[in-house]
């Protein structure tokens, strides 16, 4: 995908180049037009492409009625089946099972795999490349279905995230990054390959892809324990009742994908066009801090399309930590990234930048004039988050950037089990600005040695000393408190109250009264 873009890039770094003073005026520069054209003709290329098409009345070749639900004989599925497994190195069988999920995709599932369909136009092109590259089977971009159903920012109620569901332990095996700023689970790109690294050790493993892919959703071990729970038979058909529930349904739900995805226009299924396709994206190198709301700004784009392509980035930022990070942007917009590029890195600063003023007419103890510097910090904050039907702990937890296991001390819960309606607090993290007042040494040293500075030809009122603060209070007991947050919210810790309080226990009750010290 990249290389069909070089010719584009060089000319559109060639002409950024060209264009004077673009950093000196903080002008936005405009992308070049002519090259713009040139890469208007690419991607229209590909796009209407009769593989790539969203049209129902193109595609619909059996002349089907808008919400007509066909359906085949046992007969007409395994021949078609048939005809697929022998293009593959994959055991396609058709039994009750896969029936089954052939029905979910076809039938009660329609909407989504049509949507999935469109997503498959934005990642499949870059799954294949991968997979080509491993030399691992190309049928394997089916499973990205299963697991996420092409949804690169997916995250399962046990924690495993991305295209692939990675979990943390295996990612971080895999050579993907977890940090505060970034998680690579959900880079398209860097769990893909991860992916396929990792499929292609459980193959090396078992020599047989149908047990690679149970091992894959389970794990190695559990797919060796069925093995000798069978007796040592290594087919999956054979160790299926001894492996977990949730992997019986696995290769049965792959194989279903594969014969759907394969007789689409037979099931009057038809792509949902996607926000955007594989040839309409590109990255580009970034090589400062990179704030995503500055960066908007200055391409006219919308952050949530920017966090969308990038989700990899927790903080909607790229921090400069000396590691090699790239950015991944509408074709549209590439050129005027590299026009702009020195604009949105310095726009990026003054977003963290803290501001300096000097405070005339106001003097310190000795007489010299304050210096007031406003600084960005993050400071703790309280919301409630009310649980929606069919919503997850995790799922709570990745939208707030929380643990699971945080959210579960906040609230006292015992299990991941969640409510629809049920009120949850969570602690997040938000940037306030503060002003710091400290004395000018160089108005102060003027004053000690009898100099005048421009802040002394005005006097002052003396500055009235705040009223001390009582020596300790009496807090009162809520519902859904705990020692944990009371100690938050005071600055103190658990071991003071105890001392504080002789007869305090880790079990509160409502209106129950504690001293707090200060």
């Amino acid at each position: 995908m990249r290389q069909i873009f070089l010719f584009f890039l060089f000319a559109t770094a060639l002409a950024a180049k060209a264009q004077p003073g673009s950093n000196a005026s903080f002008a936005v520069q405009k992308d070049n037009p002519e090259v713009q054209a040139i890469d208007q003709v690419l991607v229209s290329n590909y796009l209407n492409h009769y593989c790539y098409s969203t049209d129902s009345l193109l595609l619909n070749s059996f002349g089907y009625e808008k919400n007509q639900l066909p359906s085949f004989t046992a007969e007409i599925i395994e021949e078609r089946m048939k005809n697929l497994d022998a293009d593959t190195p994959f055991d396609l069988v058709y039994n009750s099972t896969v029936q089954g999920f052939i029905d979910l995709y076809a039938v009660r599932r329609k909407d989504v795999t049509s949507k999935v369909m469109g997503m498959a136009q934005l990642y499949f092109p870059m799954i294949e490349e991968k997979l080509t590259k491993f030399n691992i089977p190309i049928e394997l971009k089916y499973l990205a279905i299963v697991e996420s159903a092409l949804n690169p920012t997916a995250i399962s109620r046990v924690g495993a995230g991305g295209l692939w569901q990675f979990m943390p332990g295996t990612a971080k095996l895999y050579g993907l990054e977890i940090t505060s700023y970034q998680d690579d689970r959900f880079d398209p790109y860097k769990a893909t390959e991860a992916a396929c690294k990792y499929l292609k050790f459980l193959y090396d493993t078992f020599d047989d892809w149908q047990l690679a892919l149970a091992a894959y959703n389970s794990g190695p071990g559990n797919v060796n324990k069925a093995i000798r729970r069978s007796g040592g038979k290594k087919d999956f058909w054979s160790i299926k009742p001894y492996l977990p529930k949730e992997t019986q349904g696995y290769v049965p739900a792959f194989i279903a994908v594969n014969y759907i995805m394969n007789h689409t226009s037979e099931y009057n299924l038809y792509p949902k066009k996607p926000l955007i396709t594989c040839y309409e994206v590109d990255t580009v190198h970034v090589k400062s801090r990179l704030d995503f709301d500055a960066m908007s700004k200055v391409l006219g784009m919308n952050v949530q399309d920017v966090t969308y392509l990038n989700g990899t980035y927790k903080l909607k930022e790229i921090p400069d930590n000396g590691q090699k990070h790239y950015i991944t942007l509408p074709v549209s917009k590439v050129g005027l990234f590299i026009a702009n590029e020195s604009l949105i890195y310095a726009q990026s600063a003054i977003a963290e930048k803290p501001k300096e003023t000097v405070v005339a007419n106001n003097s310190d103890a000795i007489g010299g004039a304050k210096k007031v510097t406003e600084k960005v910090v993050w400071e703790d904050s309280w919301k409630k988050h009310k649980v929606t039907k069919g919503q997850t702990l995790a799922a709570v937890a990745k939208k707030y950037n929380v643990t699971t296991s945080q959210i579960k001390q906040w609230n006292g819960l015992k299990s991941n089990s969640l409510k629809a309606g049920q009120v949850l607090k969570i602690k997040t993290r938000v940037k306030k600005t503060i002003s710091i007042t400290e004395s000018d040494p160089v108005a102060t040293a003027q004053k000690a040695m009898g100099g005048e500075s421009a802040a002394d030809s005005t006097e002052v009122a003396p500055t009235p000393k705040p009223a001390p603060a009582p020596k300790s209070q009496v807090y009162t007991v809520r519902k859904g408190d705990t020692l944990n947050l009371i100690a938050r919210k005071y600055g103190v810790t658990i071991a003071e109250m105890k001392k504080w309080n002789p007869k305090l226990t880790d079990r509160l009750q409502v209106g129950q009264k504690i001293t707090i010290k200060k």
